[in-house]
C-alpha cells in the first residue's frame, strides 16, 4: 500500500460510511498512514456542495475534520500540469470538467496514486500519457 490522495467522491464515501468496501480500505489505510491526504481542490468541492445545500452543520463538521487531513495546495507545478491536461482534453473534445485536472495534477506532482470512483474521467488523463496511477476503493 502506498500513500495516496483521495478524490472528492472517495472522501465523501469515507465520511458518510455508506460503502462497507470503502470503509474497510479506509480503516486499513489509516492503520498504516494515520491520516488521509487530499487536494485543496477537494476542500473547495466539498464546501461548494455543503454550501449549496445550506448544510451549515455539515460545514462545521467538515471544517473540524480538515484538521485531521493532509491538504496539498495547488501551486505552480500543479497549475501547469492541470493547464496542459485541460488544453489537451479540450483540443480532443474530451472535457472532464475544470477541477478534476487539478486533483490529478496534485497526485502527479506528489507522485501518489489517486483513489477515485470516477475512473472514467481520470483514465482519459492516463491515456494522454500523464503518470497518474488510479485506484478505486469501491472495487476492493
Amino acid at each position: 500500500m502506498k500513500q495516496a490522495i483521495l478524490d472528492t467522491d472517495i472522501l465523501s464515501y469515507v465520511f458518510d460510511g455508506r460503502y462497507p468496501e470503502v470503509d474497510a480500505q479506509a480503516r486499513q489505510y489509516l492503520r498504516v498512514f494515520r491520516y488521509f491526504s487530499i487536494s485543496a481542490v477537494t476542500v473547495s468541492e466539498v464546501m461548494e456542495g455543503l454550501e449549496s445545500e445550506g448544510n451549515y452543520s455539515g460545514i462545521a463538521v467538515f471544517r473540524k475534520r480538515l484538521e485531521s487531513l493532509e491538504i496539498f495546495p495547488v501551486e505552480t507545478e500543479e497549475a501547469v500540469i492541470a493547464g496542459q491536461i485541460l488544453g489537451i482534453l479540450d483540443r480532443n473534445n474530451q472535457s472532464i470538467g475544470d477541477l478534476d485536472p487539478f486533483i490529478a495534477a496534485t497526485a502527479i506532482v506528489n507522485q501518489r496514486p489517486l483513489i477515485t470512483n470516477n475512473q472514467k474521467h481520470y483514465q482519459r488523463i492516463v491515456d494522454l500519457g500523464f503518470t497518474l496511477t488510479l485506484d478505486n476503493w469501491r472495487n476492493a
